[in-house]
């Protein structure tokens, strides 16, 4: 604060700024309208600076006043990264009860389990204050068949690995001193390991046939090669760009903005690429499916390769 006081510095303040809410009505907002084609009916968001549930209740609500805007909150003293309580919203100028439809508190308990259950049953690789998210919208919406409900998730369980094994000791990683062998697979490890093979299945992966009649047709889609640069230049799948698993987050500006466009990831042989998968899915890609065989198996039915 005391370097924004200077006058060769600029504060932002996100908790005050009220460019944080109005990024959400010129963007965020309007780009949930339009891929709900206006047929939205709750928007459902985590507490923290307040920017992302004012500003687009605000823009949504200016669409269709019917749209309830529901508001979800930790307990006092909670564990979830990212969120504040009711007491703790005093920090923040943009919190706006009075334009809010509901406010949901989620206890750790219920955000912790429901993060859990949305990476082992649904291979969402979402945290802590997503998981508070979605349990505020299933407490306080009914089961309608007509309800189209938006819940925004602003996070990823990689984030938060050690608040992740606070509340799940069982996955807790193993420490070399704790009497398990040097390079013995730890239990994060072997649940990371299972999330991986739980999503090789038909609706995540796609066959050979499939890519190569793909990009023949008008809807092509994006070839990401998850392998490190040295192996992707001595042979990838032609037109296939190089973006690393690690390096994805930080790359997304090299991504599509429409989050349905159809992706595809290849590694070597359709292992690797499975992770690269479900890193793109935890940052909202909905149509990203990993390549069966990868470049070995296109290769020897010789398609076209680089490198």
């Amino acid at each position: 604060m005391e370097l924004g006081d200077k006058p060769e510095f600029y504060m932002p303040n996100q908790y005050e700024n009220e460019a944080n809410l109005e990024a959400h009505v010129y963007s965020t907002g309007p780009e949930i309208w339009r891929q709900t084609e206006g047929k939205v009916t709750h928007f459902v968001a985590g507490l923290g600076t307040c920017g992302t549930i004012t500003g687009n209740g605000r823009f949504l609500k200016g669409k269709d006043p019917n749209v309830q805007v529901i508001a979800v909150h930790p307990s006092e003293g909670h564990d979830i990264p990212g969120v504040r309580s009711i007491k703790q919203l005093g920090l923040t100028k943009l919190f706006l009860p009075d334009e809010y439809d509901a406010l949901v508190e989620v206890s750790d308990e219920e955000a912790f389990d429901m993060c859990l259950r949305l990476n082992q049953e649904e291979s969402i690789i979402a945290g802590p204050s997503s998981a508070m998210a979605l349990v505020g919208a299933l407490k306080v919406i009914e089961d309608d068949p007509d309800a189209v409900v938006v819940v925004i998730f602003p996070d990823n369980a990689f984030k938060y690995a050690s608040t992740f094994e606070r509340h799940f000791p069982q996955y807790r990683a193993a420490r070399a001193d704790e009497g398990v062998a040097i390079g013995e697979p730890s239990a994060k490890e072997q649940l990371f390991g299972t999330m991986v093979e739980n999503s090789r299945n038909p609706h995540n992966t796609c066959e050979i046939a499939d890519l190569a009649a793909g990009l023949e047709g008008d809807a092509k889609p994006l070839v990401i090669d998850v392998r490190m640069p040295e192996i992707y230049a001595n042979q990838h799948v032609s037109g296939a760009v190089n973006i690393p698993t690690a390096e994805m987050t930080d790359r997304q500006a090299e991504l599509p903005e429409d989050r349905d466009h159809p992706i595809i990831t290849v590694c070597n042989r359709g292992n690797l690429s499975l992770q690269g998968m479900l890193v793109l899915q935890s940052l909202g890609y909905r149509n990203v499916k990993s390549l069966n065989g990868g470049t070995v198996a296109w290769a020897e039915e010789g398609l076209p390769t680089g490198g």
